[in-house]
């Protein structure tokens, strides 16, 4: 499998730390390109951050797809997903929809831990959008931005933990990372507040691996 991961910012700063986490988790015959917008807004954290980068997402996945099996947009929001979906005859998913429907079929009610901003409407419409907001009992946010999460992980890992507990106090029995700048931190979330965390970007990647595994493709 030959895989393109589409980062919807305009910085590769995210690139090669991402490629590495996708094919540490990703099975022995999947390879992947990660790619980057030419430009854009530095992270995706607001409606026009959002709006702007979706035009810019389904331009660069129409020129780059013919050489690959299938499409990750790797945003928690999906940007241009739902579009490339009916332009492209090849599996394009996000880590949001893929977050949802796993956490869907493992059971129980779901709880969303991502970055506070205006990204929490975006999702909760996200998940009514998707037929999920039944499901979803809790929505939150940690303080720190985006582009300031690798400057201090620990801190990260703490307000994920405390936005995480406050999800489980709400009533969600899974905990879904809503931001794929948290790849490789749901293990450590979990093993704090003893229940199962989802990890966005490792569930776009399984889901396009199942999906091109079973041999499913749109006509035309």
């Amino acid at each position: 499998m030959n895989i393109l991961v589409i980062n919807p910012i305009g910085d590769n700063c995210w690139d090669e730390s991402d490629r590495r986490f996708f094919q540490s988790i990703a099975s022995p015959s999947t390879k992947m390109d990660v790619v980057s917008l030419d430009s854009g807004p530095l992270s995706v954290e607001t409606i026009r951050d959002y709006e702007t980068v979706k035009p810019l997402v389904i331009d660069l996945a129409l020129k780059m797809y013919r050489e690959y099996d299938g499409l990750i947009v790797n945003c928690f929001l999906d940007p241009g997903v739902h579009e490339l979906k009916n332009l492209i005859n090849k599996p394009v998913v996000g880590p949001g929809e893929s977050s949802l429907a796993f956490g869907s079929i493992f059971g129980g009610r779901l709880g969303i831990v991502s970055i506070e901003s205006e990204a929490l409407k975006l999702i909760e419409e996200k998940c009514s959008i998707l037929g999920y907001i039944e499901r979803v009992v809790s929505i939150r946010g940690i303080k720190t931005h985006v582009v300031d999460l690798t400057r201090n992980w620990d801190r990260v890992k703490m307000e994920l933990v405390e936005e995480s507990m406050k999800a489980v106090g709400d009533g969600a029995e899974v905990i879904i990372l809503g931001c794929t700048g948290l790849a490789g931190l749901s293990k450590g979330v979990a093993e704090a507040v003893r229940k199962p965390v989802i990890d966005p970007a490792a569930a776009a990647l399984k889901m396009i691996e199942s999906i091109l595994s079973l041999g499913l493709r749109r006509e035309g």
